[in-house]
């Protein structure tokens, strides 16, 4: 706040909201180099996996978004050649995002950025307090999925951890 010399005590919600804009402005800085039209609003749409095949709509519930907005986030990576849309055969009303060559390689770097995120939390915290984190996170969200296997994700980029 303006004036003031120390931050105020007790944050109450900020302090989760801290964690994430940290974690999107290292995801960002890892990918971003790559990938320069993406903006951190478009981090909203690889929050799930697989964005392949899913209407802007269902991108938008998932990222707890308006679908407007989210169509304008989609349209975005669109005019810059990372995704395409086609008809819905099962609804004439609704258009399928299909990835491009180019979107499948930033869906792919966003989810190991993520997982080098997740794995330098791991790295600060141990691995009993970050599991403890991320089952705390989960009964807080409702959230019943299972942590990402971060081997996994790194398998599938072709890449591994640096050792220190």
């Amino acid at each position: 706040l303006p004036g003031r010399s120390e931050p105020r005590a007790g944050r109450r919600l900020g302090l989760l909201r801290v964690a994430l804009d940290q974690a999107g402005a290292a995801v960002l800085a890892r990918v971003g180099p790559s990938h320069p039209a993406l903006r951190p609003a478009h981090l909203q749409i690889f929050r799930v996996d697989g964005i392949e095949g899913a209407t802007s709509a269902e991108l938008a519930v998932h990222a707890g978004m308006t679908k407007q907005s989210m169509h304008e986030l989609v349209t975005h990576l669109e005019r810059n050649g990372y995704l395409t849309r086609e008809p819905d055969p099962g609804d004439t009303r609704a258009r399928l995002v299909r990835l491009t060559p180019s979107g499948h390689a930033l869906e792919r770097d966003v989810h190991l950025a993520i997982a080098e995120v997740l794995e330098s939390w791991r790295d600060r915290l141990g691995p009993e307090r970050f599991d403890t984190l991320w089952s705390i996170l989960q009964e807080i969200t409702g959230e019943t999925g299972p942590l990402p296997d971060l081997t996994e994700i790194r398998r599938s980029r072709g890449t591994r951890r640096s050792t220190r």
